[in-house]
């Protein structure tokens, strides 16, 4: 993939580390997310379930799937917006450590694009694969106190 690489190391207790086990081991290991901006320039973040501020909308790339294919889907599922996806912005190589030994447990990849989309983002109880997936999906100016991933930031600020 022709995008900027960088490194990032998540150091997770043994039960979030269980969480991402499956998906890492027998799974792709991959995850796809999108910038979606908006005409105006507004970035389109969410509030899921399993993180503890706002996000970028992606998830993990099913068997199958390419990345692309995962970021679209995922989008139009956490944002109900419909994408056109650009080049990818950049691909953070994951190191998955336990914080009770400092091993490392697995390795991923998670694959940012750059995207445009033009509608509104519906009422955040009509999006997701589940109805309690998403709390809150919505456009910011910029990025957004309480977003969780300064190792995105540079790449995805308006």
């Amino acid at each position: 993939m022709d995008a900027p690489r960088e490194p990032q190391e998540l150091v997770l207790p043994e039960r979030r580390l269980d969480r991402f086990r499956e998906w890492a081991t027998g799974g792709t290991a991959t995850t796809a997310a999108a910038r979606v901006r908006d005409p105006a320039g507004r970035v389109a973040f969410v509030r899921n379930r399993w993180s503890d501020g706002w996000v970028l909308p992606g998830g993990a790339v099913e068997p199958g799937e390419t990345p692309a294919e995962a970021a679209r889907r995922e989008v139009r599922e956490e944002t109900g917006l419909d994408p056109v996806l650009g080049d990818a912005l950049v691909v953070l190589d994951q190191t998955y450590v336990s914080a009770a030994t400092g091993d490392t447990a697995f390795t991923a990849e998670y694959v940012v694009y750059d995207a445009r989309a033009d509608e509104e983002i519906p009422d955040a109880g009509t999006l997701g694969a589940d109805a309690d997936e998403i709390a809150a999906a919505r456009w910011f100016d910029s990025v957004p106190a309480g977003f969780v991933d300064d190792a995105l930031r540079r790449y995805i600020e308006p």
